[in-house]
């Protein structure tokens, strides 16, 4: 064990595991088949108010027991990489050497960066800059994929259909020879649609291509209204009360069912995020049958990390993920 990780665990021990919310962080983990890994974006509420830093993300992963660590790329765009364009690659080689050190200092494996600001690949792009960055900031970190994303229009599927393979190809073909997988997440418009997304999937010529499956984003249109209320909620937060907490889902207006899209996502996983909406008083997330979902995982044959994503409005962050992070463990049979 790193010297640091030793005083680290100790420091944790002396201050009493309950005021962290872990005084049960492995729960039923010694049943538990796969690594967990930390998604930043759990952390996206105490990043906004200022209240951890982007560079203790795999200090606060490894505080809370897991190994592996998923990056948020809007966590490191702002003051970090301020750099005229000339000089941003010099930039992105001194974060990724920065996150390298910290990730080695807390025994943290470093998985994916998922990219959301960036050219949207479900339409024409002409431009490819901003992903070839972080591709090579991935590369440069030693995970095995970025995540990107595929909106595109929401009223013509052929469209989005062509423009998706076509630049998911370009993307693959550049990040090849990196040894960096292309993985997409269900995550809004047409690519909630498990079979849409499987068609452009199965339409790319590159085996480092794949899926990032999401347990929650199944959310294929969106009341606009609601969902502009709700948003606010990712950086206010929202006060505990005793009635079922405010969840995106409940700003959908059309759905994909969630446990057959998970089922055929699985197919082309090269990650698995488990996303949390919020809590009933048993501890079960609100709107995903957990044990249901872990039951498609194992009879898929996977085998790699499972990634903790909570988004739940009325807990604290870190009481957030200790809780999905329970939920998960003890829901798997």
């Amino acid at each position: 064990m790193k010297r640091r990780k030793f005083i680290n665990n100790i420091l944790i021990s002396s201050i009493g595991l309950s005021s962290l919310g872990l005084s049960k962080p492995f729960y039923n983990s010694i049943n538990f088949p796969y690594k967990l890994s930390l998604a930043q974006f759990s952390l996206f509420r105490l990043e906004m108010m200022r209240q951890t830093d982007p560079m203790d993300f795999a200090k606060i992963a490894s505080e809370l027991g897991f190994e592996g660590l998923e990056y948020l790329q809007m966590s490191y765009t702002g003051g970090l990489l301020r750099e005229k364009k000339k000089t941003s690659l010099n930039g992105i080689k001194k974060l990724a050497k920065d996150l390298n050190t910290r990730a080695s200092d807390y025994n943290q494996k470093n998985l994916l960066i998922m990219i959301d600001i960036a050219p949207d690949l479900g339409t024409y792009v002409e431009n490819f800059d901003d992903y070839h960055t972080w591709i090579d900031c991935a590369s440069e970190m030693k995970c095995h994929s970025v995540r990107v994303n595929l909106r595109g229009s929401d009223d013509n599927l052929s469209e989005w259909s062509e423009n998706s393979i076509i630049n998911l190809s370009k993307l693959c073909e550049y990040s090849e020879p990196l040894g960096i997988n292309i993985i997409v997440e269900n995550h809004g418009g047409y690519s909630s649609n498990a079979d849409y997304l499987v068609n452009v999937i199965e339409n790319v010529n590159y085996n480092n291509m794949g899926t990032l499956p999401d347990f929650g984003n199944f959310c294929i249109k969106q009341d606009e209204k609601k969902l502009s209320e709700t948003y606010k909620l990712l950086t206010e937060g929202a006060e505990k009360s005793s009635v079922r907490p405010p969840t995106l889902y409940d700003t959908c207006v059309e759905r994909f069912d969630m446990y057959d899209g998970v089922e055929k996502l699985m197919k082309y996983a090269k990650g698995v995020s488990a996303k949390t909406h919020g809590f009933d008083s048993e501890g079960n997330d609100v709107d995903i049958d957990y044990s249901k979902m872990l039951q498609i995982v194992k009879k898929s044959g996977y085998s790699g990390f499972i990634g903790v994503e909570s988004q739940i409005f009325n807990m604290d962050p870190i009481e957030a993920i200790n809780a999905s992070k329970k939920l998960l463990l003890n829901s798997y049979s």
